[in-house]
């Protein structure tokens, strides 16, 4: 596949491509350009002129386009879900479960758009500079950024890029798209469909290559207005001190290393269950699933030997035949899998090797392997770990990015909260209780973005503003933050009402 720059499929001006593999079984896909700094700059250039273009839109048409692009959204429906599930390396329910919610993300922004009416200032509320404002009309208006960057990460190439892209659109802003280099052909169908749909080809483009060279070359670049960028903590904090030199925004949602706490007083069958669904979704590989399990010492020997026995019969694998899968399971709706489905292989064996070494790390600090621990290529078998203590780097800030359960004791809520804060990082959490007013005080107490009561963390409300405090980021993202994507321009008539 091409970039698309101005409109048109684009190579790379120096002709040099990447190759996209399938991760599960290693067979080629498809190339990609490695766009060259010359291309970024020019799609920088044009999306000055798009933004233009975009913006002078009547809102009532620029809904019409984002409608007839839903609707080609779903007549490529099958070949879009293949293609992710192949370029990812993952089961194919977990990719009709990010189909599902893109189409929805899209036009819930552009609900939100229609909403977004600013104000109108009570004339002659307090003196002004002059002493005479009575006669005065203040009106606060918004106004599209400029150029956005929207940087997608490679486990959620479908939702996460509707997630940026769309509510920069909605507001009437020009887009770059960056997307993931393991896996942009997702990325790039959805942006053809856009265009084929309306949108001008200034006002989205999409320049792929690798993260270092063409995510560095856009952030640096003084066209470029903001940026919204899911990724890790270290890349993140690396553009916010480029943006920051500019005074430009930028929306971060960065690493986690989300807590799931377990009170004596709950269901542990239950707790069990929701823990393991809590970290199998997408082979563990999502930002605000659960990954340090804090159980509450009575109970922590009978909620791991029912986790373990759960973890061993989660069926790691792929199919390659995708087609007649996505026939089947199109009916579903639940990220975290359900009964009898895979879970594929992680985005790389890079990763799964990583993975590997984390474990191996975690076991030399003490913890006991109780199940799991083997890799093959991008695979990683689903792993738990016990005995693993508060001051172990697991149990702070090391973010194990795929299927493994380190199991945490405590003896009080305040030790729980206490290992709960004990991480840089707070994206998501969750706690499970029969209290309802205990699980509120810990859901107060727990430094996250955002914390469940009675379910796992792997929760986002399209509706709610997501986003992590701490390291985890900055900004929020979700259908009630549209403004994140505007600036704010007050317009006074002097004197207009006198």
């Amino acid at each position: 596949m091409k970039m698309l720059i101005g409109g048109q499929k684009t190579d790379s001006s120096d002709g040099r491509t990447i190759d996209v593999i399938n991760p599960a079984n290693g067979k080629f896909l498809d190339t990609i350009p490695m766009a060259t700094e010359e291309d970024v700059q020019r799609a920088v250039d044009n999306a000055k002129k798009g933004q233009k273009e975009w913006t002078a839109i009547p809102l009532m048409e620029r809904e019409k386009i984002i409608q007839r692009f839903v609707r080609l959204l779903e007549e490529h429906k099958k070949e879009i879900i293949a293609v992710c599930t192949r370029e990812c390396g993952k089961h194919v329910g977990t990719t009709i479960f990010e189909y599902n919610q893109t189409a929805s993300v899209f036009t819930g922004y552009m609900e939100s758009a229609k909403r977004l009416d600013g104000q109108l200032l009570v004339p002659g509320s307090e003196p002004g500079h002059d002493g005479r404002t009575a006669s005065d009309m203040i009106m606060v208006t918004h106004e599209p950024l400029g150029t956005v960057v929207a940087i997608v990460p490679f486990n959620a190439p479908m939702l996460l890029y509707s997630y940026k892209v769309a509510p920069a659109l909605a507001a009437g802003n020009a887009v770059i798209v960056k997307p993931p280099t393991d896996n942009p052909l997702t990325d790039i169908m959805i942006t053809e469909l856009l265009l084929e749909a309306g949108v001008p080809g200034n006002a989205l483009q999409i320049v792929t290559g690798s993260g270092s060279k063409v995510g560095d070359w856009l952030v640096k670049n003084p066209g470029v207005d903001a940026v919204s960028m899911t990724g890790s903590t270290q890349v993140g904090i690396g553009i916010a001190e480029i943006m920051a030199k500019r005074l430009a925004p930028c929306t971060l949602e960065l690493g986690g290393n989300d807590a799931f706490i377990v009170m004596p007083d709950t269901d542990i069958d239950k707790a069990a269950a929701s823990a393991c669904g809590a970290r199998k979704g997408n082979s563990g590989q999502i930002c605000i699933s659960s990954k340090r399990f804090i159980v509450h010492n009575s109970v922590i020997e009978e909620f791991t030997e029912k986790l373990v026995k759960l973890v061993r019969e989660i069926e790691v694998g792929y199919d390659d035949n995708v087609e007649e899968m996505v026939e089947k399971c199109l009916g579903n709706t639940d990220r975290t899998n359900t009964k009898g489905e895979f879970i594929g292989s992680l985005i790389s064996e890079r990763a799964a090797k990583e993975v590997e070494a984390q474990v191996a790390h975690t076991i030399s600090q003490g913890a006991k392997l109780l199940c799991g621990g083997q890799r093959t290529g991008a695979f990683y078998m689903p792993t738990v770990l016990a005995g693993v203590t508060k001051d172990m780097d697991v149990a702070k800030d090391l973010e194990i990015f795929g299927p493994v359960w380190p199991v945490i004791g405590f003896d009080t809520v305040e030790e729980a909260i206490e290992i709960a804060n004990g991480s840089r990082y707070g994206l998501s959490g969750c706690v499970m209780t029969d209290d309802w007013k205990l699980g509120m005080r810990v859901a107060r107490e727990v430094q996250t973005g955002g914390m469940v009561v009675n379910g796992s963390s792997v929760y986002r409300n399209q509706m709610q503003p997501f986003g992590g405090q701490k390291m985890s980021g900055m900004g929020n993202e979700g259908l009630t933050t549209l403004e994140e994507m505007t600036k704010i321009k007050n317009i006074v008539l002097k004197g207009f009402l006198g």
